[in-house]
């Protein structure tokens, strides 16, 4: 079986996507919160951000890279959120490449919205309908050099681009607007120019990640995105992990390696009300509809199977856990349908990593 890379990529390709005859390219549409760690946990051979979401639903957080780093998978990052995740990680093992991602790690670039656009669905292969401001700075760079357009209409361009929402920012609209003959001689050079000298630059630094990180795979060097300083399990991290497990099948391979890492992830946190709440998170949305009420005593007859010596009162001080906290854990653990095999091994997995049987 070939060695697979996973690639969260959109508009930065569109429907044109490079393949390798040695290395299985994973595409995957762009990356919201969540999404990345879910596929981490899958261990591919390297990973690729080159495309996300944000402003409407939570962009992929620099936790989910940081453990996929720990696990010593390759993350490269290019284009878009991509390279602005890559320049704040670099130090931490994220690979970038391409020049918006040097521009950033050089702070050269600083806004966000210099990689933000608007796009189509998946359906049109994420077609863009407005032009990101990397583009029309690599554009106008280029139309300088080519003598289409001078120094100072491509700065005034530029500004007037900045100075517009990121939906509306389209090479129409900012040649429309001009007002001077000057000014309207070389936004009529350039309009005639575009169509064969527009440069897209976040496509020129997606295919080049995608390049370089089959590249290195194929080299089998060995070496990783490995940060050498460890990963630090925190409660956001915990509840991200959950939060994604109990969006997915529960049956799902993946879902069940999420559980299990949350499981692990909450058996190193010293908080017990953090416990009781993911704990209650994922056995309330893991089934996505109304969960069958089983028998509490059944529940509790099970668990104190599991205390060593049956000494309840030793058990719960020594893991600071009050009688509210313990209730609430064994309320949520008595909805589950224990008739199937998943519901079953959940219970279980419950019972021993996040209450913190020995």
């Amino acid at each position: 079986m070939a060695d697979k890379v996973t690639v969260f990529v959109g508009p930065s390709l569109g429907r044109d996507r490079p393949t390798s005859p040695a290395i299985d390219v994973d595409y995957r549409a762009p990356a919201s919160q969540g999404d990345f760690i879910a596929a981490a946990v899958e261990l591919p051979k390297a990973m690729v951000l080159l495309d996300g979401y944000f402003e409407h639903v939570p962009a992929v957080h620099h936790k989910e890279i940081l453990w996929a780093l720990d696990q010593g998978i390759p993350v490269y990052g290019a284009s878009s959120i991509g390279a602005l995740r890559a320049a704040e990680l670099s130090r931490f093992g994220m690979i970038g490449v391409g020049k918006i991602y040097e521009s950033f790690a050089s702070g050269e670039l600083e806004r966000d919205d210099e990689v933000a656009l608007v796009h189509g669905p998946a359906e049109v292969h994420y077609e863009p309908l407005s032009e990101p401001l990397v583009n029309i700075r690599s554009t106008l760079s280029f139309a300088i050099d080519a003598q289409v357009v001078d120094e100072d209409f491509a700065e005034s361009l530029i500004n007037r681009a900045k100075a517009v929402f990121y939906p509306q920012r389209t090479f129409g609209r900012l040649l429309g607007e001009l007002d001077s003959q000057a000014d309207l001689v070389q936004a009529e050079r350039l309009a005639s120019w575009l169509p064969g000298g527009r440069r897209d630059q976040k496509r020129m630094d997606a295919v080049a990640c995608i390049v370089r990180a089959t590249s290195d795979l194929q080299k089998s060097s060995g070496e990783c995105g490995r940060s050498g300083s460890g990963f630090v399990f925190t409660n956001a991290f915990a509840q991200l992990v959950l939060c994604t497990a109990t969006g997915l099948p529960l049956g799902s391979r993946v879902a069940r390696a999420l559980v299990e890492l949350s499981a692990d992830t909450i058996a190193g946190l010293s908080s017990a009300s953090v416990a009781a709440g993911a704990t209650a998170l994922v056995l309330d949305r893991a089934t996505r509809g109304p969960v069958p009420i089983r028998s509490l005593g059944e529940t509790v007859k099970s668990f104190l199977e599991h205390v060593p010596g049956g000494d309840i009162g030793t058990w719960m001080k020594s893991r600071n856990l009050d009688l509210d906290t313990l209730s609430l854990i064994l309320e949520e653990l008595a909805r589950i349908d224990r008739s199937s095999d998943a519901a079953e091994e959940l219970l279980y997995r419950t019972i021993h990593s996040r209450l913190k049987i020995r």
